[in-house]
């Protein structure tokens, strides 16, 4: 399959503001070293005349010239009919642009760059329009009993079918009867952004679904289970429908608590920003808005507005309990051998380690409190292991079986 006309355009686009962040990088070097020649002598209050007036020209020209070979190529591709459809796209041009999404998709949707991720619900074979009438024609054995697989971060639809195996969605259809469907969507948003998205869409795909549902589930692997608690506290306050058929929540994974590899480059950005000759170099400030929602694991928009996120501070979420009403269970991997491995404590599955995984923390207040009997965790695996072994998927079934209709028996409780 060729590659659609709007992925070059988007392609192209992002290299022309890749090479803008470059000329603006290099002329912040060469001002630092303008400034301060040798790391012990005096800066000055300005530039010399001859860097301000020659070298500030040069950078402008650069940057002149790329905004207009942009504005250029932009048009050129812009007359060429595109015979891709952007939603029928190769597995290679799908897994690139979701990667795309999440290191720079809060970039790609503000500038109404093509690449940019729309969010939607997947068969393995198609885009659905959510509608009943749409989805009668495109689901005609639709189940009552549907589940929605959320990826993470820098993933699509595509990452939970690894290594030739079946997925989990189309074990829990073979073996238990469930209709599954796939989230893709931008990863590099806020998780706050996409989480109100995706309650707003469960509302949607419920109303429509062909049949009424009888129990609804959601699994999200790392990030895409704080995409589905996001989506659970924003569905209670707006009192959404949907709520009152999730059954179940199944978390693989997932940086409850954020993940140490962010902290980390969060800490390096730091570091370099101190050195004068190193702060242009400081690239992870560029990182998308979700790759820095990791470092605490927020989940609302209260918990960056009005941070800088490219500052340190210190974990001040808001406490978020998972949905009540609703069995949640949570899978963990770590590379040690055992539970008592110390390396496993301390790389946990080598993106997220052991304690946030499994929800607990040092506040008592923040630690989710998930049952002993519903966590899992895997030893001698790691994070992407969770989405294909075999072990993980027999668990899972487990954890779904039998399928349960709670539609009745939360009727009878009180409101969310």
């Amino acid at each position: 399959m060729s590659t659609s006309i709007q992925t070059v355009q988007g392609t192209a686009r992002l290299v022309f503001d890749s090479v803008e962040g470059i000329t603006n990088i290099v002329e912040g070097m060469h001002e630092t070293i303008a400034r301060r020649p040798l790391p012990w002598s005096t800066s000055p209050s300005e530039a010399t005349r001859a860097h301000g007036l020659i070298a500030s020209s040069v950078y402008s020209v650069i940057r002149g010239s790329n905004s207009a070979l942009r504005a250029g190529v932009d048009r050129s591709l812009g007359f060429i009919p595109d015979g891709e459809d952007m939603h029928h796209r190769s597995g290679t041009e799908i897994k690139t642009t979701a990667a795309l999404n999440g290191a720079f998709g809060d970039h790609l949707e503000a500038t109404g760059n093509p690449l940019a991720t729309s969010m939607g619900l997947m068969t393995p074979h198609q885009l659905l329009t959510v509608s009943r009438a749409s989805l009668r024609v495109s689901l005609p054995q639709a189940n009552p009993h549907l589940v929605v697989l959320v990826h993470g971060l820098s993933m699509s639809e595509l990452s939970w079918s690894r290594k030739g195996a079946p997925d989990i969605g189309g074990r829990l259809q073979d073996e238990l009867g469930c209709s599954p469907l796939y989230l893709r969507y931008n990863t590099g948003r806020h998780i706050s952004n996409n989480g109100k998205e995706l309650a707003a869409l469960l509302e949607h795909l419920c109303k429509a679904w062909p049949v009424p549902v009888e129990s609804l589930s959601l699994v999200g692997h790392s990030m895409g289970g704080l995409v589905i608690r996001s989506a659970c506290w924003y569905a209670e306050q707006a009192q959404s429908g949907w709520l009152e058929k999730l059954q179940r929540l199944v978390c693989l994974g997932t940086p409850h608590h954020g993940s140490p590899l962010e902290r980390a480059g969060h800490a390096l950005d730091v570091a370099m920003k101190k050195i004068p000759y190193t702060a242009p170099l400081a690239l992870g400030t560029y990182r998308s808005a979700g790759i820095k929602d990791l470092r605490h694991g927020n989940l609302l928009d209260e918990d960056w507005e009005g941070h800088d996120p490219d500052q340190p501070r210190p974990d001040t979420r808001r406490i978020i309990p998972l949905p009540r009403d609703v069995d949640c269970y949570f899978a963990a991997a770590t590379v040690g051998r055992d539970i008592h491995d110390p390396l496993g404590h301390v790389l946990g599955d080598l993106l997220v380690r052991l304690d946030s995984a499994v929800g607990s923390h040092s506040d008592d207040l923040r630690s989710l409190k998930i049952e002993p009997e519903n966590c899992r965790i895997f030893h001698e695996k790691n994070h992407f292991d969770l989405v294909s072994d075999e072990r993980v998927h027999q668990q899972i079934i487990e954890w779904f079986e039998p399928v349960r209709d709670k539609a009745v028996e939360k009727e009878s409780r009180p409101g969310l």
